[in-house]
């Protein structure tokens, strides 16, 4: 497999997996859930308001909104006696960011009602939830844009990852060069000659005691005439 494919296939399969979990850690996050994200839950009990917030009360989907002040009684006071619960039937919408399970059913007032640090006391036929919007509305954006961020993510690496597969399959690693030479001898470069070249020399320094083997006989010869 090619070098620059198997560095696409693992670029691309990290981000895709990095996005892949960005996007399931959003989506968690951009739904509200008032049993897990409250600042305070139950039919009898008081709450210290923490910040400076729009507080919504919810209950189950299953309570009938309509029925409360008639037959079902939801009551919010503050330290000096006075009703703080405001009811509005918010029914839950299949494309909102609240659970399924939960409704609004009303908030405790806000404008010219409590403030951060009074504390109020809740007496309730249902269980409610208190929890703060604002927050909640905040986290679910944040998750919305998270998820959005991790699709681009994972979208980008399935495409790195899918030109990282193109490569592997269509790239090869380059064999090395085999030379051949006389004599049947494999040489892998040019280094591999100059043992070759080496051995010559040798060769060429044994011829010259032959060459002046007759000089010395044709020598001989004359000097024997001469006497």
């Amino acid at each position: 497999m090619h070098t620059a494919g198997k560095v696409l296939l693992i670029i691309g399969g990290l981000l895709t997996a990095i996005g892949i979990g960005i996007t399931v850690m959003g989506a968690a996050s951009a739904g509200l859930d008032p049993s897990s994200e409250n600042v305070g839950e139950g039919t009898s009990f008081t709450l210290t308001i923490p910040d400076d917030d729009i507080y919504g009360v919810y209950t189950k989907a299953s309570v009938n909104c309509d029925a409360i002040g008639d037959t079902i009684t939801i009551s919010i006071v503050d330290s000096d006696g006075n009703e703080q619960f405001s009811k509005d039937c918010q029914y839950n919408e299949d494309d909102d960011y609240l659970d399924d399970d939960y409704q609004r059913v009303g908030d405790i007032n806000w404008f010219l009602g409590v403030d951060a640090g009074d504390v109020v006391t809740i007496d309730s036929d249902v269980k409610v939830y208190i929890v703060g919007d604002i927050e909640a509305l905040g986290d679910a954006v944040g998750g919305f844009l998270a998820a959005g961020l991790g699709i681009v993510i994972a979208v980008c690496g399935g495409v790195i990852l899918l030109i990282g597969i193109i490569l592997a399959l269509t790239l090869k690693s380059k064999d090395p060069v085999v030379v051949m030479q006389q004599g049947g001898q494999m040489m892998g470069g040019q280094m591999m000659q100059q043992p070759v070249q080496q051995m010559q020399q040798p060769v060429q320094q044994m011829q010259q005691p032959v060459q002046e083997m007759p000089q010395q006989t044709t020598q001989q010869g004359y000097e024997f005439e001469q006497k």
